[in-house]
Formats: structure tokens, sequence, C-alpha cells
């Protein structure tokens, strides 16, 4: 108990208690892995045509203020009855239809369709997705907790004597890393996007069926990364303990327990400024007006400066404290 009660062994405890939170905060993040499809993948490529076109997404980047996200689409055959694949392109052994639902296609007539000749080498192509309605509810306004959903309808489509015939398609996720986000691929129905497909009998059925006709669509969970949110309440927990330090100050100052002096005008006016930074540094660059803002940052720098200056009002007026 004596050693509980120095002050040196209170300050040792508690880094410990703070590295022990870090530490199984971070194994935890680290141990949850990736929550990608590739399990449900195989079970429907199985059950698919040999002879299918795989169709790769890529989301490439996201913009919450616009509500928008490019995606890299890369077919990519299964089979040589439909094309040849190289390093990073492919060459079809038919002509090819490719049509992405987007709000900006990049193909050589400027819309959504892309063609491809038979027998010449090609690759992938980029396109502009609108954010679904049911991303509504979690904009950037709950900033780390936002959320985004975008919908990647995808159809596929061969000519063969002069008559357009449906090519088993299947799409599959390779997005890499986007800067503070996580991204979760999911496969639903062309013809019902609110269902998702899991592993069942059923839905694995409903989802062959579709894309052996040349129809997917997947939807694409955007939210931010485990890290960005722990950096994120980090910056929050240094602001609230910016706002305590002036506020503590400022009341032992006015209550004649510390003296106004020039050192202590000095710290909260660092303090004040400092929250400035700090709101300069969240991943991302969430803009400003969040919700975050309203309930903590505004409300501290307004505090913090409000009590800076009260401590500099009793620094000029009191003469029986030396500097």
């Amino acid at each position: 108990m004596k050693l509980l009660n120095h002050a040196g062994a209170r300050i040792f405890l508690s880094f410990l208690v703070i590295l022990f939170v870090y530490t199984t905060t971070m194994v935890t993040i680290s141990s949850r892995g990736s929550e990608k499809t590739y399990e449900l993948d195989e079970v429907i490529a199985e059950n698919l045509t040999p002879e299918h076109l795989r169709v790769f997404v890529q989301l490439t980047e996201v913009d919450p203020l616009r509500g928008e996200a490019t995606a890299r689409v890369l077919p990519w055959p299964n089979d040589e009855a439909v094309g040849y694949t190289f390093r990073s392109g492919w060459s079809p052994n038919k002509k090819i239809s490719v049509h992405v639902d987007s709000v900006v296609g990049n193909s050589k007539n400027g819309d959504n369709l892309n063609i491809y000749e038979a027998g010449v080498p090609t690759g992938g192509f980029d396109v502009s997705l609108d954010e679904s309605p049911l991303s509504a509810a979690r904009g950037i306004n709950l900033y780390p907790f936002d959320r985004y959903i975008y919908e990647v309808p995808i159809s596929a489509s061969y000519e063969e004597d002069g008559n357009q015939i449906d090519l088993a398609i299947f799409p599959q996720d390779y997005t890499k890393q986007i800067d503070t986000y996580d991204v979760k691929m999911d496969h639903v129905l062309w013809t019902n996007s609110e269902r998702v497909i899991g592993s069942s009998k059923n839905d694995i059925n409903a989802i062959t069926d579709e894309l052996e006709q040349g129809l997917s669509s997947s939807i694409f969970t955007v939210q931010r990364s485990d890290s960005t949110k722990v950096l994120s309440f980090i910056i929050m927990i240094l602001m609230l303990s910016g706002l305590i330090s002036v506020g503590t100050m400022t009341y032992m100052v006015a209550m004649h327990k510390r003296p106004p002096t020039l050192s202590s005008l000095t710290w909260s006016a660092a303090l004040t400024f400092s929250l400035i930074s700090l709101r300069g540094i969240y991943p991302g660059s969430p803009p400003i007006g969040i919700l975050i803002d309203k309930i903590i940052y505004f409300p501290a720098l307004l505090m913090t400066l409000v009590c800076s200056l009260w401590v500099l009002i009793m620094w000029s007026r009191r003469e029986d404290y030396l500097n």
C-alpha cells in the first residue's frame, strides 16, 4: 500500500494500464484479419460453368463528400474458350461486351459499354460509382463511424453469328488498401440487391442462375479502418485533456491556490493553439463541422480560449505575485 500511495508508483501503474489496453487493442485489431469472401467465392465458382468470365473489381478511391468512388474493372477469362490471360491483361477469343452500371464510364465511346474484339490484347477500365441510398444514414458527419455502400451491377455477353449470347460472369474483389478505409464485398442478386448471398444452398443456386445468364451485382461496404478509429479516439482524448488542463489551471488561479504567472499564461495559450493543430491531423482529413467537432472540438476550443483570456486578465491585474 505504501508503494501504491507513492506518486511515482501511481504514474508507473498508469503507464502499465495504458500499455496493457493499447497492446490488447492492437492484438484484437490484428487478429480480426480481412473479411473477404474468398470461401464463398470458391463455392460459387465450383457451381459455375468453367467457360465463364471472371471480373475483378478494385476500389481505388473513395470521395465521401461527392458520394462517389472510383473502381478499376478487369475482365479475366477463366477458360481458353473465353480468352487468354497475360501478366496484367488478357485477349478475348470472342467479341465480348461488358456493361457496368456506373455514373461515369470509360469506354472508347464514352459510355458504360465496353466492347472487346476477338484476338485483340486488352486490359481493364475505370468507372465512377455512385453512393447507394443505404449509405445516407451514416455519412461523413458521423466520422470515424461513417460508412458508404456502392453497388456494382455488371453484365456480359458475346457475339456469335450476329447474335448476342449471354456470357457467364463472376465478379470478385481485388481491392488492395485504401487509406483510412476497410473495404468488404458482398454478392447480391441482380433482381434483389437487398438479398446478400450467403453459403446456403438456396443462395448459391439463386446467384448461380443469374451469373450463368451473364448478370451479376455486388455490394461494396466501405468504412473507416480500426486503426483510424483508434487514432481518432486518441486525438479526442488529447483535446479533452487540453481542456481539462486549462480549465483546472484557470480554476486554481481564480481561487488563489496558484499564482497567475507568465508561465501559466503561456501554458494556457499553447494548449489553446495546440487544439487547432490536433484538428488537422485527423486521418482522412474530414471536413469541418462533423459531429465530433460540434460535441468535442468546438466546445473545447471555445472553453480553452475563454480560460486563457481569464488567465491573461488575472495576470495583468494582480500585482501581489512576482513572475
